[in-house]
């Protein structure tokens, strides 16, 4: 088993976002649902998809995506679908380019992280966790058109609410 490792950078933060949004499209399930199956349990994130970054990031997307599966199925992940939030109903409203959306979704947590002090993986468990994350996603009020720095602060104050 391999260690451990947080997310050190803003280039090792947009590959977990891009695997757990590649994965999720790929098994037609919410992104919230294979984020929780990455950072549970065997903690497939920060043991697997962080450490072998170096490697995994030069390979194209149909093998990351399904080295991922491999690596859920020999660690018994799975995820279940539910028919209340399927992934599917999602992306038909969704009017971006997921590549961008994925690029967009990094930056906003790293500007998010920064704001708050805090780490990249606290602040990616906390974005695909939010109102925020799910608003964009759906395409409500275009705002995967707003700037990174407005939906960080979006965030920050969901953030703040939470605290309270």
């Amino acid at each position: 088993m391999m260690a451990d490792e947080k997310i050190k950078n803003s280039n090792e933060l947009e590959f977990a976002v891009f695997c757990i949004e590649n994965v999720a499209a790929k098994l037609g399930v919410d992104t919230e649902r294979v984020y929780q199956a990455f950072t549970q349990k065997d903690d497939i994130l920060n043991g697997y998809i962080v450490p072998e970054y170096k490697v995994l990031h030069t390979q194209s997307r149909e093998y990351i995506v399904d080295d991922l599966l491999d690596v859920m199925k020999e660690r018994n992940v799975e995820i279940t679908h539910s028919n209340k939030n399927d992934q599917n109903e999602h992306s038909s409203a969704m009017t971006a380019n997921p590549i961008l959306l994925q690029k967009k979704y990094s930056r906003v947590i790293e500007c998010f992280a920064k704001q708050h002090g805090l780490s990249l993986d606290a602040a990616l468990d906390f974005f695909y966790r939010s109102e925020v994350y799910q608003l964009i996603r759906d395409g409500v009020s275009d705002m995967h058109c707003m700037s990174d720095a407005y939906l960080a602060d979006e965030l920050e104050q969901e953030y703040s609410q939470n605290i309270e």
